[in-house]
């Protein structure tokens, strides 16, 4: 139980140490009442901190009502709505973020072929150069300066609270609006990345914020906890509260990666492998069919109405073929698979190694952080401005253009009527090129030595984004590294052909190639392939993807049986419980799994104040076990209560109380700016400084009920 508030100018407070007749372990006691007005307190916090006026009650219960755990059984029109206004937020969300993202990447690369036309391929390089670490400094400046959590794509985050974790104060609307907007930055910038994962958490992040908006009034009720009106208090169930949030946050994740792709469905997929079957709901999957639906079509409708189509901002190639592949490319399909399994797993490793490089490296600058980090990530982005332009300058050859040729091919230093095939794959936006490698029309545009121009710079620049606060996707990016190393195959592949049609077109090798990496990467099966699919708009290649999703994945796990996202989650610490215990685990008992305590540490239902300083001296830890004489651990305690008791008693001049507690208690118990405390640490203060003062007007010498803390 946790009690925020108390009426103003009441007697005495809630002593909270008498029994709420069959009280889940979920809820909240938010408010007692006053028996000198025998009125109702009439202000109610919520779990974000804002203030709403609670209504006087005419009538309470006698017991605490609630539902089985995991279940939230809120009205179902209120759950469509909220259902509803995921989607058609995260729709209008979509269309701000591509309309800013276009005019952006349309200047940026506009500046740079200005420049070259006027004053050559070197202005040109450092006008980019210099457009990218303007870029990059807006969004630095941004997240650092006002919500350094959102640096990053959040998934990991997102992934430990739809496991049933606390999220904390990750899911604010600061996080949502810096979020979003950084991530236009970061990828205007240029930076090796996607909007996939920050889109994702900004879908769950949307969902949060609605839900406890429109929930909260529902969850709560007034029950008597003793005789007379004036015994009233206001009970919110938290856990029903927090089952509603996650089935809202799975639909608007699922939003997010269903207008990316223009794929409904996949963004169901997406969020089933993410979440798992083991914390999705029954309810859950229609929900995220209507939210889906109604998102993709509304972000299509929006996009019409401003002369443009969705398909010009999504994976999207279309060049159907009635036999886009025979069995004598599935040998080269199993290759191209046998080399991207194992290179997923190295990839990863080498992501994770810079990673901690990176993080060891900025420690050794803490007394100058954030401004390293700053500098550090908008140096990455002029070097990856710079890398590849200047491939593309020194390495590209120009191409005379074709009539029906694409027309995301990139001039750069040519003349006009040619294209540079290398700048045509790295000066472009990441969703730009991978429709180039899928296109089975362009099939001599790019060709195989371009395409390791390309993979070369990506997959470095790719490799050493680890670590730079920015919000980031590795979803396209990935399937970018796939597709060349598809395309490269293939296309030398079809060189040496006996078949007299030739091999497969070389845009289903990079399809295929996609597949195999991004599976490897992601640890993910039935998304990757609907993914590919509807990117291709060609169900014929289902069959060779999945075979390949199949030898890949087989490898990677093989040779690193966790992927990046479980690796991110371990490094970045985010709760997260698997669905099954870990093998070191068989054959344990519960005894094996308990913390090994002195005596000192184990607190008695009765303790004197004594026992308890020994305690708080003795274990630094935040939960202190209450055991009976018989040894049966009848739940756990905190420090911040016992602390507060503590100075309570030493205010009333208690015996067996040290003095010095109190200036110590007297900081403790103001809000904390610390984000390491959170709002959970702001709760515990508040509750042990009703609980002290109720506890601290005992008798001296007498013994304390820890037992009920």
């Amino acid at each position: 139980l946790k009690t925020v508030s108390r009426a103003p100018g009441a007697r005495r407070p809630v002593k909270m140490y008498q029994r709420l007749p069959q009280v889940p372990s979920s809820a909240s006691v938010i408010q007692g009442s006053s028996p000198a007005k025998d009125t109702s307190c009439n202000l109610l916090e919520s779990c974000n901190g804002e203030v709403h006026s609670a209504p006087q009650p005419e009538s309470a219960e006698e017991q605490v009502k609630s539902c089985e755990p995991g279940a939230h059984r809120l009205p179902e029109g209120l759950m469509w709505g909220i259902t509803l206004a995921t989607a058609v937020g995260m729709a209008i969300l979509n269309l701000i973020t591509i309309l800013c993202m276009r005019k952006l990447v349309k200047l940026k690369f506009g500046l740079l072929q200005w420049v070259t036309d006027e004053c050559g391929p070197f202005w040109g390089i450092m006008a980019l150069v210099c457009m990218a670490s303007l870029l990059a400094t807006c969004c630095m400046a941004l997240i650092f300066g006002r919500d350094p959590d959102s640096g990053s794509s959040g998934a990991p985050e997102n992934r430990g609270w739809l496991n049933g974790n606390d999220p904390r104060n990750f899911f604010t609307l600061d996080s949502l609006v810096v979020r979003g907007t950084a991530t236009i930055l970061g990828n205007a910038s240029g930076f090796p990345v996607g909007r996939e994962g920050p889109t994702v958490t900004m879908g769950s992040n949307l969902a949060f914020l609605l839900t406890d908006w429109f929930v909260r009034n529902h969850a709560r009720q007034w029950v008597n906890v003793g005789d007379g009106r004036a015994s009233r208090v206001l009970v919110v169930d938290e856990d029903r509260i927090a089952a509603a949030k996650r089935v809202a946050c799975s639909v608007g994740g699922a939003c997010g990666m269903a207008m990316i792709f223009d794929a409904p469905i996949g963004g169901i997929l997406y969020m089933f492998e993410e979440v798992t079957a083991v914390c999705w709901p029954v309810e859950l999957t229609f929900r995220a069919f209507v939210g889906t639906t109604v998102c993709a079509l509304l972000s299509k409708a929006l996009l019409n109405c401003f002369g443009t189509d969705i398909k010009n901002f999504v994976l999207y190639e279309w060049s159907p073929q009635r036999h886009p592949w025979d069995w004598w490319d599935v040998p080269i399909m199993i290759l191209i698979a046998c080399v991207l399994g194992p290179f997923s797993a190295f990839h990863t490793k080498v992501c994770l190694l810079v990673g901690r490089l990176r993080k060891a490296t900025q420690a050794k600058f803490s007394a100058w952080q954030p401004y390293a980090k700053i500098v550090d990530a908008v140096t990455f982005a002029g070097t990856c401005a710079f890398t590849c332009s200047g491939v593309a300058c020194w390495l590209g050859r120009c191409e005379p253009l074709r009539p029906g040729d694409s027309g995301e091919l990139v001039r750069f230093t040519c003349d006009k009527g040619y294209y540079n095939p290398v700048a045509s794959l790295l000066l472009i936006t990441s969703e730009g090129a991978v429709n180039l490698l899928f296109s089975r029309r362009d099939e001599g545009v790019i060709h195989p030595e371009n395409a390791v121009y390309a993979l070369v710079a990506y997959t470095c620049l790719n490799i050493g984004l680890t670590g730079v606060p920015a919000p980031s996707g590795n979803f396209t990016g990935t399937m970018l590294i796939g597709g060349l190393v598809g395309r490269i195959i293939g296309s030398w592949a079809g060189q040496f052909s006996s078949d007299p049609g030739g091999a497969a077109p070389s845009g289903v090798f990079a399809m295929v190639g996609s597949a195999a990496m991004l599976c490897g990467f992601k640890r993910m099966s039935l998304a990757v392939v609907w993914f590919i699919c509807i990117a291709s708009n060609d169900f014929n290649i289902v069959p060779p993807v999945m075979l390949s999703v199949v030898v890949s994945l087989t490898l990677a796990i093989w040779l690193k049986p966790r992927g990046y996202d479980e690796e991110q989650v371990l490094v970045r610490n985010v709760e997260f419980l698997e669905a099954e215990p870990p093998e070191c685990m068989d054959n344990k008992k519960a005894s094996d799994l308990m913390d090994h305590l002195p005596p000192e540490a184990r607190l008695k239902p009765l303790a004197s104040f004594r026992e308890i300083r020994a305690a708080l001296k003795f274990k630094p830890g935040a939960d202190f076990p209450v055991v009976r004489d018989d040894g049966v651990c009848i739940g756990f305690t905190t420090r911040a209560r016992l602390e507060a008791v503590q100075n309570a008693c030493a205010a009333n001049q208690m015996e067996d109380c040290s003095p010095a507690m109190s200036n110590a208690y007297a900081n403790a118990a103001r809000l904390s700016d610390d984000p390491a405390g959170g709002q959970r640490g702001d709760l515990e203060r508040l509750i042990s400084e009703e609980l002290a003062e109720s506890i601290g007007q005992l008798p001296p010498n007498e013994k304390m009920p820890v037992d009920r803390l």
